[in-house]
């Protein structure tokens, strides 16, 4: 005969019912410790259910209960949305890892604040202190450890008459689960990243019957917030983060993210765009749409200050297939992997609105408000989506692609889907439909097995490219991924910190050529930090970033209006380094006005100087070429450049300028590879004058082989003259 449930039996089953509205599939598992005899409280997606638990203690014949008589019980913490929770209590929040946390921190603030709670920024005054963890890398757990055990001895030597409940939160949580609350009693609550909806609930039950700690480490397949107003940590920042989507399918072999943020899904659009409409009308100017973090530069994030961190995520996959009250069904738009040499291990989703569809609405907002993206897995970047930059001033021109290796060997072995050809080809598109786009990457060296000549690989092809921006990090294993499984760790690690300076070196030597050839430029800077400093024996009073994101110093004369944040100011780079510009003020500007003066290009090329310049072009043009027919080419060709706004958005115009003269100078003076050159090009261009009048297959039946020969010596033209203007700094048409 079973025997009907205990006293301690109902009171579990009477907690597992309180909770199971967290999720449809929660389970509740309670543990004692064995030492301590503590109370534990874990959710998570593999104890047996709660109705698996009821089943196995069915009473026989028992009477069915009288719906009509059953009172639900009033447990004050179901009162989730009430201000009783919280009762004016305070919490610590501290930020580790990626603008995902920065915003995932900014969800927390809203659900605290709702339930009755106040933020503070002193560790003193908080009965609950948050840590929002990152688990990308061993060193970023390292970090959070040092920090707990300085919180233990916070609340047993400092702070003893009020010790905070500690709570850790995040992707480290979601990773290590109960271990967090196994280790020498360090954490009160542990909560994955789908699980902060839960976090009132978690205080209520940790302070007054779980001493052993609560956890909610469930993640969800829909779970995406849209309906929580994140608050900012920072009112006084130009710059907001906003969230479309959360999980990440791609499964890089190195990668821990899928295991600790879940799947792939995406937010409503109309929830996205009235949450970029709430920022500006809070004055904000410049907004990152974000994705899923799938690599960060760990730091500590203050709540009180600016916020800037490293970052690599994963939103080009965007997909909502959400009823919208505003806009259409997606038409597929920006639904293509890059080019042919890209793959996915999963398969991919049809139908619904597209990144490119989003950003285009996100855009038309307000004109003069920046917009970033941060950023895509190089599979996903759809033509149509550069385009859209192009074409759109308020959509900056820095674009995050993060390759992690030069090597094909090595990026088979991530499981990154792409070849080093079929991503420098993604670059070349790139560079050709966005002249002046700037670029940045992320690289991970020492991976396993990474040879010496697999390394020399990544080192080429940073060389290649001269990336603006890059995060480089040494390789660091991550359980349950696939390169756990699969893989040795084997590259030693002396080899992995020479290898990861000669990638750091690499890319410096680049970008400080690369940020010299902007000297002379001039650059459109969001004002984002009024801090003073001191730069080239000149105080700098206010700093910002410009359109590629490099950090600017800007200096202002003595008697100008005095900026502030939240201003666009034109500034003239007059210093630079790999990492940072400093310019002089021209004064204030704004998104349409700068991109108005970019597009008259060479037709106002400082109109002062605009005929003397193009009067130079022509006498060392005709230097060159000594027919007729070949002057009249020359001229042509020279006339078309100065009325062509083709590089009219090109920082770099002053020096392609000064270059193409010396390339001419050359050309006249001696006989060689210069002179066949130019010669050719005006030969080319004649050819082309006429073909644009009557095509040579004008009424002509021509195979179909030789139409196709001749569209391919066309395009092996253009990509010659690209190659040119690229690998000299020319300007040639």
């Amino acid at each position: 005969m079973s025997r009907p449930l205990s006293k301690q039996l109902l009171e579990k089953a009477r907690v597992g019912l309180v909770k199971r509205p967290l999720t449809t599939n929660a389970a509740a598992a309670v543990t004692e410790s064995a030492k301590s005899k503590a109370k534990r409280l874990v959710f998570d997606s593999r104890s047996p259910s709660l109705q698996d638990f009821l089943a196995q203690r069915q009473i026989p014949n028992a009477k069915p209960v009288d719906s009509a008589l059953a009172r639900p019980d009033q447990v004050p913490y179901l009162q989730a949305q009430g201000q009783q929770l919280g009762r004016g209590r305070k919490f610590y929040i501290e930020v580790y890892g990626c603008q995902m946390n920065v915003n995932d921190t900014e969800i927390l603030n809203s659900i605290m604040t709702k339930t009755g709670f106040e933020r503070t920024d002193n560790l003193d005054e908080a009965n609950v202190v948050f840590l929002v963890t990152c688990a990308i890398r061993d060193n970023a757990e390292v970090r959070i450890w040092d920090r707990l055990k300085y919180l233990r001895h916070y609340k047993t030597k400092i702070n003893v008459d009020n010790p905070p409940i500690v709570g850790v939160l995040g992707c480290m949580a979601e990773r290590l689960k109960t271990k967090l609350l196994e280790e020498d009693r360090l954490v009160d609550i542990v909560c994955g990243p789908d699980g902060y909806r839960s976090i009132p609930h978690l205080i209520s039950l940790a302070e007054d019957e779980y001493d052993g700690g609560v956890a909610n480490v469930m993640l969800s397949a829909d779970e995406t917030y849209a309906d929580v107003m994140p608050m900012r940590l920072d009112t006084n920042s130009v710059s907001g983060w906003v969230s479309i989507m959360r999980g990440c399918n791609n499964m890089c072999s190195f990668c821990i993210v899928p295991f600790t943020r879940g799947n792939e899904r995406s937010r409503p659009i109309d929830t996205i765009l009235d949450e970029v409409r709430y920022l500006n009308d809070q004055g904000v100017k410049e907004v990152t749409v974000l994705g899923q973090n799938v690599n960060c530069k760990v730091q500590l994030l203050k709540a009180t200050s600016s916020i800037f961190v490293d970052q690599v995520f994963v939103l080009l996959a965007y997909r909502d297939e959400s009823e919208s009250k505003h806009f259409m069904a997606g038409d597929n738009t920006g639904a293509n992997l890059s080019n042919d040499g890209f793959k996915t291990i999963y398969k991919r989703k049809e139908g619904g609105r597209r990144f490119t569809e989003l950003l285009d609405k996100v855009s038309l907002i307000n004109p003069e408000m920046r917009i970033r993206f941060t950023s895509p897995h190089p599979k996903d970047f759809p033509t149509d989506l550069l385009h859209l930059i192009a074409s759109r001033p308020n959509l900056c021109k820095s674009i995050h692609m993060p390759i992690q290796s030069g090597s094909n060997s090595v990026l088979e072995r991530m499981r990154r889907g792409y070849t080093r050809e079929a991503y420098l080809d993604l670059v070349a598109e790139m560079r050709r439909i966005i002249p002046d786009v700037w670029i940045s990457s992320d690289f991970i060296t020492g991976f396993c097995g990474e040879t010496e000549e697999e390394h020399r690989d990544t080192v080429r092809l940073m060389e290649q490219v001269k990336y603006d921006t890059a995060f480089m990090f040494a390789y660091s294993m991550r359980e349950k991924t696939h390169a756990h499984r699969r893989y040795l760790d084997d590259v030693d690690e002396k080899d992995k910190s020479r290898r990861l300076q000669e990638i750091v070196d690499t890319f410096h030597s680049q970008a400080s050529v690369k940020n010299q050839g902007l000297i002379g430029t001039k650059q459109l800077v969001l004002i984002d930090s009024d801090r003073p400093k001191t730069k080239y024996g000149v105080e700098t009073k206010v700093s910002g970033k410009s359109d590629g994101g490099h950090k600017v110093f800007i200096q202002q004369e003595g008697g100008a209006n005095e900026l502030k944040k939240g201003d666009y100011v034109q500034v003239e780079i007059k210093h630079a380094t790999s990492a940072s510009l400093t310019g002089r003020s021209l004064g204030l500007s704004s998104i349409a006005q700068f991109a108005q003066q970019q597009r008259r290009g060479y037709a106002t090329f400082r109109r002062h100087e605009g005929r003397q310049l193009y009067r130079t072009f022509l006498k060392a043009g005709n230097a060159v070429v000594s027919t007729p027919q070949s002057k009249r080419n020359m001229k042509s060709l020279i006339r078309e450049g100065f009325t062509s706004d083709r590089f009219a958005t090109d920082a770099r115009i002053d020096i392609k300028v000064k270059n193409t003269l010396e390339l001419l100078h050359i050309a006249a003076t001696r006989k060689g590879l210069e002179r066949d050159i130019v010669n050719n090009l005006c030969e080319l261009k004649y050819d082309e004058d006429k073909y644009n009048k009557r095509p040579p297959f004008f009424n002509r039946n021509l195979s179909s082989q030789l139409k196709a020969m001749h569209y391919a010596s066309r395009e092996e033209l253009n990509l010659t003259i690209d190659i040119l203007n690229k690998d000299l700094d020319l300007c040639l048409l």
